[in-house]
């Protein structure tokens, strides 16, 4: 399996993972300390925090109306050995497959076991909700 296809596999997981609202599937496709470079500073979380982000994060789309995420593959380069880059399209839709925002994604991914989540560069998605007066 080439690495595109392996990194398109671990986003279809990971966006059905959201689409199902399940906190558990989805922190588990991370590190168990995740970075998150942001425009207001960088943090760190571990997996259990993160997890709890998430529960915050769905519950977050739910009240801007989403119903469907959904997420296409842009780009997927090997960096080095086992670590991955990959930029991510997200779209959200609503009710009658309306579109309600979109943005673009970074991740880092490490493959020790399996692919998962080093780091992620959000900025893309908290300029989106925030041009749509939606405070993430």
């Amino acid at each position: 399996m080439t690495l595109q296809n392996e990194i398109a596999a671990f986003f279809a997981e990971y966006i059905e993972a959201f689409a199902r609202n399940d906190p558990d599937a989805l922190s588990e496709l991370w590190e168990p300390v995740g970075l998150f470079p942001s425009p207001s500073g960088n943090f760190a979380m571990e997996r259990p925090a993160f997890r709890d982000h998430c529960v915050t994060l769905m519950e977050f789309y739910r009240q801007q109306g989403v119903i469907r995420p959904d997420g296409e593959l842009l780009s997927a380069t090997e960096l080095f050995p086992n670590v991955a880059q990959a930029r991510v399209a997200y779209r959200m839709y609503g009710e009658r497959d309306t579109l309600i925002t979109g943005w673009e994604h970074v991740y880092i991914l490490r493959r020790i076991d399996r692919w998962r989540v080093s780091l992620t560069v959000a900025d893309g998605e908290m300029a989106a909700w925030a041009a749509k007066s939606g405070q993430l």
